[in-house]
């Protein structure tokens, strides 16, 4: 497994950096709340000097971040589980709490023993607890578009309530990748979309390469 950027690219895409337009998520600025009915036990926090959200138990939380997806938006945001695989992980976009498994089509899934069954979702990867650190770039805008006011960071565990721990960090939306912050290049399994069997995710990257 490789990333697809090397050399004068890669040095060029760095230089560039310097004039982006995009920010990663400092979750210090944000409120950290429950989401919908989905927040039922465990805990949130911030950590890394706001720029990581960890995740115990069986939490779905949001905060308020307004975001326009369009077909050219990216998704970035390196992920990690520890103990027991959760049934969902996952970022989501909303403008209410009216969460429905039926109607999840502004949510993506990285990973869970659930994650294949919300035949209305986005599933980006097959991620299991251990795993490891991960970071994924997503061509979000192939999946979701439109004005959203709240973002949705998703450990789910229904059956096990406590004993599954996600975090996220550098969470990532950019207009393309010249404005991306995000310096690394990496890469998940290609994904598919559940409700369109077959449907592959252009990925900026690769194929999926642990972080070490």
């Amino acid at each position: 497994m490789k990333t697809l950027f090397k050399g004068a690219f890669i040095s060029a895409l760095l230089a560039f950096g310097s004039f982006a337009n995009a920010s990663i998520i400092n979750f210090n600025d944000y409120t950290i709340s429950g989401y919908a009915t989905q927040a039922r036990s465990g805990s949130s926090t911030v950590e890394d000097g706001g720029f990581t959200l960890s995740l115990a138990g069986n939490l779905w939380v949001d905060i308020f971040y307004d975001s326009v997806l369009t077909s050219n938006s990216i998704l970035n945001f390196t992920f990690e589980a520890t103990g027991l695989n959760a049934e969902l992980y996952g970022i989501g976009f909303d403008n209410d709490e009216n969460y429905s498994a039926d109607q999840s089509e502004n949510f993506g899934f990285i990973g869970g023993t659930q994650a294949s069954e919300l035949v209305t979702a986005n599933l980006f990867s097959d991620y299991e607890s251990g795993d490891g650190v991960v970071s994924f770039s997503v061509n979000i805008g192939d999946y979701v578009t439109g004005s959203f006011n709240r973002l949705v960071f998703i450990l789910d565990n229904d059956a096990q309530q406590s004993g599954s721990l996600a975090s996220f960090s550098n969470v990532e939306i950019c207009d393309n990748i010249l404005v991306c912050q995000t310096s690394s290049v990496t890469s998940v399994s290609e994904p598919s979309h559940l409700g369109f069997a077959g449907l592959a995710l252009l990925m900026v990257g690769a194929l999926r390469r642990k972080l070490r």
